[in-house]
């Protein structure tokens, strides 16, 4: 294969990736999760992890067992090391196996590992010969076309990526640096709340109720900012529900439950809507008993 009809490989099997990460996210979270670093319908790991296991592997392609094992162990490798070099390069941890059994430091586990192991088996001996006829049945000029068109594509989106990243971490630097000031602010104060960010934020907001002084209205209108999300920020909490911050684990958090009141609240939204349509009873749930609902279920 020449380096077209490489990058070709790799788009289609991060694709393929990317349909099989959408399908495994969404059915448990009941709604449709862009499960995706990148903005487009693809997952590069997987377009990695495919031209690693057919050409590295493509010795063991006869023997089933050792295949399989083969499979696992690259892919396993391959996912720690995205996992780690992607903390290193943006500063949080876009996924945690901490919760499953025999995994390492949270970056892989074993249920995953055979998942993968099995997925790479059956791609090796079924998917890939198909795709590989396809790809060179491509005469020339028009891979390269393709391959041009959909290298700009990619580079383009991960441009945009690494942005809305860097903007991504820059809110909750600004969340981190707001709450400090709080704290240092109005800690002795009997009416403030600090044991977390939305306590404090309550606490302000009935403050300001009660009370309407200069220094409560810029705090207010700086809060009203911060708590903005934006769609790039959404879109990496819903895509990517357990990444976690050494960094700013508590901002992460607010936004993180900040982000499922949301859906909740939308859920709630939809299916009030469609009793009213159909003259079906239907007990409304309030914005309050809702955020209740989710705070007792993170204790």
């Amino acid at each position: 294969m020449n380096i077209q009809q490489l990058f070709i490989l790799f788009i289609i099997y991060s694709f393929m990736g990317w349909i099989g990460e959408v399908i495994y996210c969404s059915i448990p979270e009941k709604h449709f999760v862009n499960r995706g670093f990148l903005h487009g319908p693809i997952c590069p790991v997987y377009g990695v992890g495919g031209i690693l296991v057919v050409f590295l592997l493509a010795p063991f392609k006869d023997t089933w067992i050792e295949l399989f094992f083969a499979a696992t162990f690259v892919t396993t490798v391959l996912e720690y090391f995205t996992s780690w070099i992607m903390e290193i390069l943006f500063h949080n941890r876009w996924w945690d196996y901490s919760q499953f059994k025999f995994n390492i430091n949270g970056r892989v586990c074993l249920l995953n590992s055979l998942i993968f192991g099995v997925a790479g088996t059956l791609a090796l001996r079924f998917v890939h010969p198909p795709i590989e006829y396809f790809i060179k049945s491509i005469k020339s000029p028009i891979i390269e076309i393709v391959a041009i068109v959909l290298a700009m594509l990619f580079i383009t989106d991960l441009i945009i990526t690494v942005r809305s990243l860097k903007s991504f971490n820059k809110k909750l630097k600004e969340l981190k640096d707001f709450s400090i000031t709080l704290r240092e602010r109005f800690t002795g104060e009997s009416w403030f709340e600090y044991e977390n960010i939305r306590d404090m934020f309550k606490s302000l907001k009935q403050r300001a109720k009660e009370e309407t002084t200069p220094i409560i209205s810029s705090f207010i209108e700086r809060l009203e900012l911060l708590n903005k999300k934006s769609k790039s920020m959404l879109r990496i909490l819903n895509a990517f529900p357990k990444i976690k911050s050494p960094i700013y684990s508590e901002q992460l958090e607010h936004f993180k439950l900040q982000l499922k009141i949301a859906i909740e609240l939308k859920r709630e939204e939809i299916k009030s809507n469609y009793a009213r349509k159909k003259g079906l009873p239907y007990e409304a749930v309030s914005k309050d008993e809702i955020i209740k609902k989710i705070e007792n279920q993170k204790k």
